[in-house]
């Protein structure tokens, strides 16, 4: 299956693509609210025409918890390639393709849990998912971050993320490459991926208010 895959989720963006055995990834770095320029950044994966995008059976993007606003626009250019080209759009949880990378490195059949600091201080994203039992993946958002945190590193043997302050360096972020492979993991031919269906997360209040 070829696959093409974006992540927006902050101060950083990337793209990998997967056709045949061949695997591609370009990531940058910039500010929060800037957005890559999609023409250059597909350019990076040999991406050049609308011919090339046709080549690929999915599209994938990060669905979050992120930046909402990256994560919209991603899906908003995905959402547009995918109808004009009919091919499937897969939106997945960047906790979640964390905790797979995690998973494929190590084989773990215990629970992974990932917390992903939040732009306020007192919160972070948590996350538990075990590949091995394929139990249904949670998500939420916690606040009193450091009470939880005493509490998860009480009962979790595996903790990942950048709000965790002991993580390997290599498990603080997911990228697009993550998502590319967690969305290989989790297709099935028999569903409907519609561009519809496929949207960021906000796991937010609408009410909160970002720290200064």
């Amino acid at each position: 299956m070829n696959i093409l895959s974006i992540d927006t989720s902050g101060d950083s963006s990337s793209i990998s693509s997967k056709i045949g055995d061949d695997l591609l990834s370009f990531q940058i770095s910039h500010q929060r609210k800037e957005r890559p320029d999609w023409e250059n950044f597909l350019n990076h994966i040999g991406i050049f025409s609308n011919e090339d995008i046709k080549r690929f059976d999915l599209l994938v993007f990060g669905r979050g918890p992120g930046s909402y606003t990256a994560i919209r626009s991603s899906a908003t250019f995905l959402k547009a390639i995918s109808h004009t080209n009919k091919i499937p759009l897969m939106a997945v949880s960047n906790m979640e393709s964390l905790a797979y990378k995690y998973f494929q490195n190590n084989k773990t059949t215990d629970d992974i849990s990932v917390l992903i600091n939040s732009d306020i201080q007192d919160e972070f994203f948590y996350g538990k998912f075990n590949f091995a039992k394929n139990s249904n993946p949670h998500e939420e958002l916690l606040t009193n971050k450091e009470a939880q945190y005493q509490a998860l590193t009480a009962s979790s043997e595996i903790i990942i993320g950048n709000g965790n302050d002991i993580s390997n360096k290599e498990y603080l972020k997911s990228n697009a490459e993550d998502h590319l492979k967690l969305a290989a993991h989790l297709y099935d031919p028999k569903l409907e991926y519609r561009a519809i269906d496929a949207n960021p997360v906000y796991l937010k209040p609408t009410n909160y208010k970002k720290a200064k």
